[in-house]
């Protein structure tokens, strides 16, 4: 088998095991009417997996790599959908933008926050002996 094609089975196999976390999650989200999304479970499984080290990072990295990279493709069906909002748009469209800057610059000034606390508090901590 060329190197090419074990290439694309291996970045195949990465994107399946993927899913099935993400599968996995949605059935423990549904089964057990968690208000988390089931995709968000599985993103928890699939980060429990690779910490325990039953998982390693090399066995999702490519595959992981390709989803983020197509991931913008999925919101394409969004913002074409924005189009049926028109007249709402031209009312409220300015203070909508405002809203959502605004939003993401309280979120990003938050992590920055918790980031800097966690940091400290990391360098504040000494070893024992």
């Amino acid at each position: 088998m060329s190197t090419k094609m074990r290439a694309l089975l291996s970045l195949i196999g990465q994107v399946i095991l993927i899913t099935c976390f993400a599968t996995i999650g949605e059935l423990i989200s549904k089964s057990l009417d968690l208000a988390l999304p089931g995709n968000i479970v599985g993103l928890l499984l699939l980060y429990l997996a690779l910490k325990a080290k039953i998982v390693q990072v090399k066995h999702v990295e490519r595959g992981g790599r390709l989803l983020l990279l197509i991931m913008p493709l999925f919101f394409v069906p969004a913002l074409s959908g924005i189009m049926d909002y028109t007249a709402f748009l031209r009312q409220y469209g300015l203070q909508v933008v405002l809203i959502v800057i605004m939003s993401s610059l309280l979120t990003l000034v938050g992590s920055a926050y918790i980031v800097d606390r966690l940091a400290h508090r990391k360098d504040e901590v000494t070893p024992r002996d």
